[in-house]
């Protein structure tokens, strides 16, 4: 018997084609769905991951500044009182100012006094109606990259608009060859810088510099009124330049002080939409730089003795409602720096909320009792 093979020529039946594409199809956009949610869910830990080290530099510095609080400088010193304006911070040369009711408007310092902390509490813009305002914080002390005590001061008016300083070798820890020039191009006096004078009649000033000038010793510095922060007022009853000025006999000295604020702000968007928060650090009337986007709250408390020498913890106000000086803060917590950032694709956020508390170690020996 012999058999006979059959070869069928016939290819796949038009069913059978649509069967597989369609099981093509599925198995393919299975797969893309799987990649677009790997490749999502790695955005959204870049994304979480990036947010995270942002905050914990930002959070640092601040850190950083309120450790220095206080340091090198008398607490409260006085600043110029009995005028029409009053000493003001969050401007700068610009001229702009970015705190108060409205963009033209800067927040003043309650009392006419520089305190190493000086609280903002709902001084700051409002983000979310539910929160409310965030804060504000301004932290002070020495700086010691220019060693400004190294300089004689003359005063070359009466209103002290005009001071000339010239190195003086024979002060305590002063060499002209480790000393920086009074207007070195990276550490040097420039406008909206801050100095603290004082002098042997127990005055106290605060003056905004307007203008450095010279290469050489003696400098020229300019301390021009009207300033940004309302620091230059010859006019002032008190704690101006011109106190200091008139008084010939006493020798006066100066360092140079650091002011910073931190607040949040908000990156217009050029497209139209939603702007970017962010959270923002100036130093004195200089302009502010960012330190970290998507800071959409910030909000402090303080622990601060009373003048009777009990603690009080968690004040937003640092006690102000209770009369209690910005001097006796021992602890400022930071009970809110709430970050977040919306998610690639869809319509919602993710973020985290860093707290703290920091010691204020420059106050920490103060007299917190009264004295009977």
């Amino acid at each position: 018997m012999r058999r006979t093979s059959r070869t069928s020529k016939n290819g796949f039946t038009f069913i059978e084609m649509m069967v597989s594409l369609a099981l093509g199809l599925v198995v393919m956009a299975a797969a893309v769905r799987l990649f677009s949610s790997g490749m999502g869910a790695t955005f959204a830990v870049s994304q979480k991951a990036q947010m995270q080290q942002d905050a914990r530099a930002a959070e640092d510095m601040l850190i950083k500044d309120i450790n220095l609080a206080g340091a090198g400088f008398q607490t409260g010193a006085g600043l110029p009182s009995g005028t029409t304006f009053n000493p003001s911070y969050g401007c700068d040369q610009t001229p702009t100012c970015y705190l108060g009711p409205s963009s033209s408007a800067a927040l003043v310092f309650p009392g006419n006094y520089l305190y190493p902390i000086q609280p903002g509490y709902q001084k700051g813009i409002t983000l979310n109606a539910t929160q409310g305002p965030s804060d504000v914080i301004t932290l002070t002390y020495t700086d010691t990259t220019l060693p400004v005590n190294c300089y004689d001061v003359k005063f070359n008016n009466t209103s002290g608009t005009s001071v000339n300083f010239t190195f003086d070798a024979a002060l305590a820890g002063c060499s002209k060859s480790s000393t920086p020039v009074l207007t070195d191009q990276a550490l040097g006096l420039t406008a909206g810088d801050l100095l603290l004078f004082t002098n042997t009649a127990g005055n106290i000033a605060v003056a905004e510099v307007t203008n450095a000038t010279g290469t050489t010793s003696p400098f020229a510095v300019t301390f021009a009124n009207p300033d940004v922060m309302n620091m230059n007022q010859p006019s002032a009853s008190g704690g101006d330049l011109a106190t200091l000025a008139a008084n010939a006999g006493a020798t006066a000295n100066a360092v140079r002080i650091v002011v910073n604020t931190y607040f949040l702000s908000v990156l217009a968007d050029p497209n139209g939409g939603t702007g970017t928060p962010r959270l923002m650090r100036q130093v004195s009337g200089h302009t502010p730089v960012p330190l970290a986007e998507n800071v959409s709250f910030m909000q402090f408390t303080y622990d601060t003795y009373d003048n009777l020498g009990v603690l009080h913890t968690g004040l937003g106000d640092a006690g102000a409602s209770l009369g209690v000086s910005p001097s006796m803060i021992r602890k400022v917590n930071i009970a809110h720096m709430t970050v977040r950032s919306p998610i690639q694709g869809t319509n919602g956020y993710q973020g985290f909320d860093v707290q703290t508390s920091v010691s204020a170690r420059n106050l920490s020996y103060s007299n917190r009792y009264v004295v009977q």
